[in-house]
């Protein structure tokens, strides 16, 4: 048994330990990585990246205002009419974990290579649909390769750059990720009633294509890693089954809700969550316990720092994305303004929220202090939501501004300080399971 004064130097241990995971994050320590890359060809993968960051982020938008126009064209049902939207989302948060996992054991070009090419197959599908039940499996598709898209733009930044420099890449690929998820629902207006719908898909072929290049030519990357057979072998397949399968059945659950499909308290609705929710505490028991490689190592999870970074990523995108919809539904359903005229009055938002996002990252850069990043974007960016509660059903000009500056003003350094905070306090090896975990909570 242990005595009183070893359990009180075990607390003392744990609370050093602690402070020392605080401090590592205020200083900015890093782990250096190694890479074979210059500077020329490290800029020519960040706008590869940014390329396919900006894909990812606006294929989740475009299709807002489109919708209606597709809806008609090709006869769908209201039913089918939501998963045009859902299909990627769904296919997306599903294929996150698995793109980090995979990553590991086939490299990081290789997946990235993969996920660009599902992307691009998806996006020709679907511009080429002639039914909707083609459409959503394009849209499935795309929304694949959009998930590993995005995870691995996070996880390839951290092995090129070191922790000190990776603020004002994550603020870049951020700003990118913003602007995109703004003029989604304005181009995709614009592209249906000039060009047509079909073109909210055959953007993407020319830029994917020239993002796909870049990667090809210049991305280079020295990670050691297992034999890719005894990798596979090892994969933890149940984990893959459980959080899949068990982020398919919530979403849909919260889908079929929100939608009206069926009402919340009906059988169905019910039953996709509760079942969601149970796939998906059974899968964080089986990582815990019973995993032997787990898909996201509990390591992950073990600090206090880390905890942290996670809840506030979650929060933020929880907020960011809810608003950022709402916003353009607003502007477009409640004060009857066209999808342009939308999306010019978002720049309101995105205009403080890509500066201070690029601050952010200097500041980072330059102190290696975190904390007064999280503090000042949280600040703001709750008395920003907080003032969206007094929007009325006239266009008041002023409000529409002023509250839209004060959000962006928040949302903006809560994109990568989160993101450096955890990465600051987990080894290299497990970059690419922090990095999913991080997603999952953004997107889920």
């Amino acid at each position: 048994m242990m005595s009183k004064t070893d359990t009180t130097m075990t607390e003392e241990q744990e609370n050093v330990q602690q402070d020392l995971e605080l401090s590592r994050t205020e200083t900015g320590v890093s782990e250096k990585v190694q890479n074979t890359m210059g500077t020329t060809r490290r800029r020519l993968v960040m706008l590869s990246l940014c390329l396919a960051q900006f894909l990812a982020a606006i294929d989740i938008t475009i299709v807002a205002t489109a919708l209606p126009t597709i809806a008609s064209s090709l006869h769908a049902t209201s039913a089918q009419y939501t998963w045009v939207g859902s299909a990627y989302n769904l296919a997306s948060t599903a294929s996150t974990p698995l793109w980090a996992k995979l990553s590991d054991v086939v490299g990081r070009k290789t997946a990235l290579l993969a996920a660009n090419t599902l992307f691009l197959a998806g996006s020709l599908l679907a511009a080429l649909a002639n039914s909707i039940l083609i459409l959503i499996g394009g849209r499935c598709l795309q929304g694949i390769g959009g998930g590993g898209l995005m995870i691995l733009n996070t996880i390839i930044i951290s092995d090129i750059f070191p922790l000190e420099d990776r603020a004002k890449y994550y603020g870049l690929s951020a700003i990118v990720w913003a602007i995109a998820s703004a003029l989604g629902p304005m181009l995709g207006g614009v592209f249906t009633s000039t060009i047509g719908w079909r073109w909210c898909f055959y953007i993407n072929l020319p830029l994917d294509a020239i993002s796909l290049v870049l990667a090809v030519l210049c991305l280079k990357l020295n990670i050691k890693r297992a034999p890719a057979k005894e990798t596979l072998k090892e994969l933890d397949w149940t984990g893959c089954f459980l959080i899949a399968a068990g982020a398919i059945l919530f979403l849909l659950g919260l889908e079929s809700g929100a939608s009206h499909q069926h009402s919340w308290t009906s059988a169905y609705t019910l039953c996709m969550i509760i079942f969601g929710v149970f796939l998906l505490a059974a899968f964080m028991i089986w990582e815990w316990k019973f995993a032997k490689v787990p898909l996201i190592s509990i390591r992950v999870f073990a600090s206090r720092t880390s905890r942290a970074a996670l809840t506030i990523a979650c929060c933020h995108s929880f907020v960011f994305i809810a608003f950022d919809f709402y916003l353009a539904l607003y502007f477009q359903a409640v004060l009857g303004r066209s999808p342009i005229i939308s999306g010019v009055l978002l720049f309101a938002l995105i205009l403080p929220l890509s500066l201070c996002t690029m601050v952010t990252g200097m500041f980072i850069g330059k102190t290696g202090k975190v904390r007064p990043a999280i503090w000042f974007g949280c600040f703001f960016m709750t008395l920003g939501t907080g003032l969206f509660i007094n929007f009325g059903p006239k266009l008041v000009i002023w409000k529409i501004i002023l509250f839209q500056i004060i959000a962006g003003i928040g949302v903006g350094p809560l994109f990568q300080a989160p993101m450096i905070a955890l990465q600051s306090v987990v080894k290299q090896r497990d970059v690419a399971a922090a990095n999913s975990a991080s997603e999952v909570f953004m997107d889920g």
